[in-house]
Order: structure tokens, then C-alpha cells, then sequence
């Protein structure tokens, strides 16, 4: 008998940087998590502070994502398509 391959969809959450006072809240509530927004010479990016040495930082535009485990990354729209992810509308 020869083995054979399973496959499993997998779904994640992820939240878009867009800057206003309503995303800003969002993001706390998406990641439990404490939040700080910088204006820098490159642009502005939220800062989602894990922990002292901790930070995640996402720019104008990119998505945090919740991986299955509850962990965070940053991505953008086009990488998550790449990984094979597709946008899920609950009908």
C-alpha cells in the first residue's frame, strides 16, 4: 500500500494598517495588545508592542495576521495571495 497525501485548508485573520482613530482600536482589539503610532521620514507604521523587547511594526497599508497558533506577522495583500491565501466572504 503506498501512502497518500492529505491537504488542509488552513484560515488566518489579518487586519489592514489604514491609520484612522477606528483601525487604531481595531488593531488593539485584533491583537489583545497595546499599540503605538509613529510618523517617521519613511512614512507612518504601528508598532504592536509584545513586549519590552518585542515589537511588531507594520506600515501604511500592510496586514497584521493571526496565525492559527494566535501568533502575529506582518504581510502584505500580494504575500498573502502568495502563500495561497484567498480573501473568505461568509455568505
Amino acid at each position: 500500500m503506498t501512502a497518500k497525501l492529505y491537504k488542509k485548508d488552513v484560515f488566518v485573520e489579518a487586519i489592514e494598517f489604514t491609520n484612522t482613530p477606528e483601525n487604531h482600536q481595531a488593531i488593539i482589539d485584533f491583537a489583545g495588545l497595546p499599540i503605538s503610532v509613529e510618523y517617521t521620514s519613511d512614512g507612518v507604521q504601528v508598532r504592536v508592542i509584545r513586549g519590552a523587547y518585542s515589537v511588531l511594526i507594520a506600515r501604511l497599508g500592510e496586514y497584521i495576521v493571526k496565525e492559527v497558533d494566535g501568533s502575529l506577522r506582518v504581510c502584505t495583500r500580494e504575500g498573502l495571495e502568495a502563500e495561497g491565501y484567498a480573501l473568505y466572504v461568509d455568505e
